[in-house]
């Protein structure tokens, strides 16, 4: 069983870490279940040796809509249900979060039913599957109920539902109800060097109280980042006319979790030099931004607008778009979702069309009515309008515009057919939405911890004072993690530059690596895990890869540091061979 693990959102709070096979390892750790038109470049027309690596999760890709699997008929839980954090690795001083997802039929009340957890037959947690993720699973969430000091070595581990058997219609079988792992903590002086001793770090702005961990990347490039967080409150303010009611908390963590932030009191981003899910930095922190701000006038305001408001005020999802334009294209694509269906199911609707389509809507209402009509319309919507979000959007519409839902959304489509076609919007895109299902694939694939729907995103405060730094630094570094992550990173530098062609070679030749259990078939990605395999053997962290036939740019760092070095290499048969 390879180690596996998922990441849980409180639906309440936030809006919107992982096994390492060590530096030099050719395939990913296998642990026990602990709770664990074509490019084609001449250099790649060699014969290259077949390489397998075992993914860390087989599971068929997602559909564009997500939807949970049906329950099961009896209270259960198994081994793949089980996640303990920080990933992938425990060391002996981590203070151990559990997530615990069970199989609960639909006649059990999940917070009915009771979790245990039991290290070495010692109990250090217990409570009820009270949390839910964005996937609607019902969850039970121990935060930092472990602490691994001093316990180097095999540890055993119970995870026991209903163990007083109060439960009787829904589990009649008892035998499916507890989980037996041996999970291994390693010694702590093989940490990295920059996880070793690793604090939190705080700088203040005008605006906001950054927080880094140190020896990270975001540490590294403090002084620049200030600048960039300052510019992006102060869009986020003047887009919603809201003057900061106080500092804003941003915290910069050095993996990747969903697209690359989340926030709810505070904002957490993504910064690190490998952002396999997007460059869009400033974008994302405007996002964000705009997600703490509208709860000073909308503290109950609805995911659909609350999306649709974040997007339309950064101007874009994740780079500067003509959202009006882009609404188009997604019916162009037909990839429209009629609104009231996605108003009541908002999050698992395939993200970048279901954010695109809440954005459009907003900025038509913005600029056929005006944004202070908008914005009072936007804090009057809440749940507790209607029986429905839909029906309490339709009753809001009526009260602050005069038109129902369908009117609406019927005025506004004719508005988009109205727009003159734009060939170049419509394959952005369409390769846009490519390229972040087959990301989000990798990622249920090999970094589990990170797909949003099912993220665990612990509130940054209370990790700050109680948990690990790395919660959110740790992250997988295997050889086939790296080699994908680098590949998606340069299909997004290139769907960033127009050149549509090259980010489509890249996401198919990460397919077929998806699609045959991480078996290297396909030329060009044997040639980047080629490249990864070398550079990694040499004591380097590839960090970023721009292939072009026989040569290459490579950014890197030392293992374990945030210093990074470029390095030019060329190919010489089927070894890269570095040139400066």
């Amino acid at each position: 069983m390879a180690k596996k693990f998922v990441i849980l959102i409180s639906l309440g709070v936030f809006l919107l870490l992982v096994g390492c096979a060590g530096a030099g390892a050719a395939t990913p750790e296998v642990l026990p279940p602990t709770a664990v038109p074509s490019t084609h470049t001449p250099a790649l027309d060699t014969a290259v040796p077949t390489i397998a690596i075992p993914p860390t999760n087989t599971a068929p890709p997602p559909p564009p809509t997500e939807t949970a699997a049906p329950p099961e008929a009896d209270l259960s839980i198994e081994a793949d249900d089980i996640f303990l954090y920080p990933v992938p690795e425990l060391f002996a001083g981590d203070r151990v979060t559990f997530q615990i997802l069970a199989h609960v039929p639909s006649n059990v009340n999940p917070q009915s039913v009771t979790v245990h957890v039991l290290v070495n037959y010692q109990d250090v947690a217990k409570g009820t599957l009270s949390a839910r993720n964005l996937a609607g699973d019902s969850v039970g969430l121990f935060e930092w109920a472990w602490d691994t000091t001093g316990e180097i070595g095999d540890q055993l581990v119970h995870i026991i539902l209903d163990r007083y058997d109060e439960i009787s219609e829904g589990d009649e079988n008892r035998d499916n109800n507890e989980v037996v792992l041996t999970v291994p903590v390693r010694d702590p002086q093989n940490l990295p060097p920059n996880e070793r001793g690793a604090t939190w770090v705080t700088a203040e702005t005008n605006c906001c109280n950054v927080h880094v961990v140190s020896g990270t990347a975001a540490y590294r490039d403090l002084p620049e980042i200030l600048m960039t967080v300052e510019t992006a409150v102060a869009q986020a303010a003047a887009r919603l006319e809201e003057v900061p009611g106080r500092k804003l908390d941003v915290y910069l963590i050095d993996r990747v979790i969903g697209q690359g932030g989340y926030a709810g009191n505070a904002m957490v981003v993504s910064y690190l030099d490998r952002h396999y899910a997007s460059q869009g930095f400033e974008q994302i922190l405007v996002h964000e931004a705009v997600h703490i701000l509208d709860r000073q006038f909308a503290p109950e305001r609805i995911p659909f607008l609350a999306e649709g408001m974040a997007v339309w005020g950064t101007g874009g999802h994740y780079k500067t778009e003509n959202i009006h334009q882009r609404s188009a294209a997604l019916v162009a694509l037909d990839q429209y979702v009629p609104l009231a269906q996605l108003i009541d199911n908002f999050y698992p609707v395939q993200h970048e069309i279901g954010y695109l389509e809440a954005a459009g809507f907003v900025a038509y209402l913005v600029d056929t009515y005006g944004f202070p009509q908008f914005k009072a319309f936007y804090a009057d919507v809440t749940a507790e309008d209607a029986n429905t979000l839909s029906q309490a959007v339709d009753l809001n519409l009526q009260q602050y515009y005069d038109l129902t839902l369908a009117e609406a959304e019927a005025n506004w489509l004719a508005f988009l057919a109205n727009l003159p076609e734009n060939r170049a919007e419509l394959i952005d895109l369409q390769t846009t939405v490519r390229y972040f299902n087959v990301m989000r694939r990798y990622q249920r694939f090999y970094d589990p911890t990170a797909y949003f729907l099912t993220a665990w995103l612990p509130y940054p405060g209370a990790l700050q004072t109680e948990g690990n730094p790395a919660d959110l630094t740790r992250h997988p570094q295997a050889e086939i993690n790296v080699t994908l992550e680098v590949m998606l990173q340069a299909a997004d530098a290139a769907l960033r530059m127009g050149d549509y062609n090259k980010a489509n070679v890249l996401l198919d030749s990460i397919t077929r690596v998806l699609d045959n259990d991480g078996v290297f078939i396909d030329p060009l990605a044997a040639s980047h895990l080629s490249l990864v395999r070398s550079l990694t053997e040499q004591g380097y962290e590839v960090q970023s890869v721009s292939l072009e036939g026989e040569y290459a740019e490579v950014q890197v760092t030392g293992w374990g540091t945030a210093v990074l070095t470029q390095l030019s290499l060329t190919l010489s048969g089927q070894n890269w061979i570095l040139s400066n």
